[in-house]
C-alpha cells in the first residue's frame, strides 16, 4: 500500500464521516426536512428574520419543538444555516437569513405535514421560498 493511497484513503474517511459538516437539513420534494430523521421543518410568522430569537416558548415550544443543536454541531459551521440561543439557554437551528426552524409535534413520519397554515402562522419550511442562497 502506498503512501499516497493511505493519504487519499484518510482524506476520503474524514470528508465522509456523517458528523463532518453535514448540513443539519436538506430540501426534500421541496420541502426543507431534517438530515437526522427527515422530519418537515416549519418556520413561525411570529419570528422575526435575523433577530437572534424565537418567539415560540413554553407551551408554544411543547407543540412546536424548537430545530436544536448540540454544542459539538455548532463547531462545524454549516454556511447555510445559523444557530440562536433560545431564552432557555439551548440552541436553535435557523434558515441563514436568521428564521429559527421547529418541528410539530402531531407530525409522526417523514412526510407528514400536519402544522402546515396551523392558525395561519406556522409554514411549512418551502424551497421555493426560501432558495439554498436565502436559507
Amino acid at each position: 500500500i502506498s503512501l499516497k493511497f493511505l493519504i487519499l484513503f484518510g482524506i476520503f474517511t474524514l470528508f465522509s464521516n456523517s458528523s463532518f459538516a453535514r448540513d443539519p437539513a436538506k430540501i426534500k420534494d421541496g420541502v426543507l426536512v431534517s438530515t437526522s430523521n427527515n422530519m418537515t421543518l416549519y418556520v413561525f410568522d411570529k419570528d422575526l428574520e435575523g433577530s437572534g430569537k424565537s418567539e415560540c416558548n413554553d407551551q408554544c415550544a411543547k407543540n412546536w419543538p424548537p430545530f436544536s443543536l448540540i454544542e459539538k454541531e455548532k463547531s462545524h459551521g454549516h454556511g447555510r444555516f445559523k444557530v440562536i440561543t433560545r431564552s432557555d439557554g439551548t440552541l436553535q437551528w435557523t434558515t441563514k437569513s436568521g428564521k429559527p426552524l421547529y418541528f410539530y409535534i402531531k407530525d409522526t413520519k417523514p412526510g407528514d405535514k400536519l402544522g402546515d397554515n396551523v392558525n395561519n402562522v406556522w409554514k411549512v419550511a418551502k424551497y421555493r421560498e426560501m432558495s439554498l442562497n436565502h436559507i
